[in-house]
């Protein structure tokens, strides 16, 4: 067996550290299905799950992927998982669940919506196109912390898979459900 110059074993061993310290650390958040969900966990008390999910809900009406059809919204999401905005062309999925982020103490959570896209339909997704992880029977997950913080707004809309693996597979980037 042929050995390992200690200079290439050196290099090896740095370049695996490098790469670990550089990852995104997680975040501790919760995630629930519905308001009914929150309060079942005994983690926060009903006003407040109502409160967040609310306020989950306007976050979603701000920076929900936006689509110009139904079946660009549907291709990424699913037949019947998407609505047309009120008063306008806009195809919008529908919100699937919603995420607690705690901000400084129990005193100030940060909510978002919760997707689930048609090509993971059994895995949460943020507005920011990231994957929440495994949901314990009391909403206990981890996300990477950039997707614990508040998406950004929408302002441009979609015009063919632009949320699901489709668009990370023609743009080089992005979402990429189902992983």
């Amino acid at each position: 067996m042929k050995r390992m110059n200690p200079l290439k074993f050196a290099l090896l061993g740095a370049t695996a550290l490098t790469l670990v310290a550089c990852g995104e650390s997680n975040e501790d958040v919760l995630a629930y299905q519905s308001v009914e969900a929150c309060i079942k966990a005994g983690e926060h008390d009903a006003a407040t799950c109502k409160a967040e999910f609310d306020k989950a809900k306007a976050e979603h009406a701000r920076s929900a992927p936006r689509y110009r059809s139904s079946n660009d919204c549907y291709s990424d999401f699913g037949y019947n998982r998407c609505y047309r905005s009120s008063g306008s062309s806009i195809w919008l999925p529908f919100m699937m669940g919603y995420m607690l982020a705690p901000r400084g103490g129990s005193s100030y959570i940060h909510s978002q919506p919760l997707y689930r896209p048609s090509d993971s339909p059994n895995s949460y997704y943020t507005g920011s196109n990231g994957r929440v992880g495994s949901i314990s029977a009391n909403g206990r997950t981890q996300v990477a912390q950039s997707q614990a913080k508040r998406p950004p707004a929408r302002t441009r809309t979609v015009s063919r898979g632009g949320f699901g693996a489709r668009a990370a597979r023609s743009s080089g980037g992005g979402f990429r459900g189902g992983s």
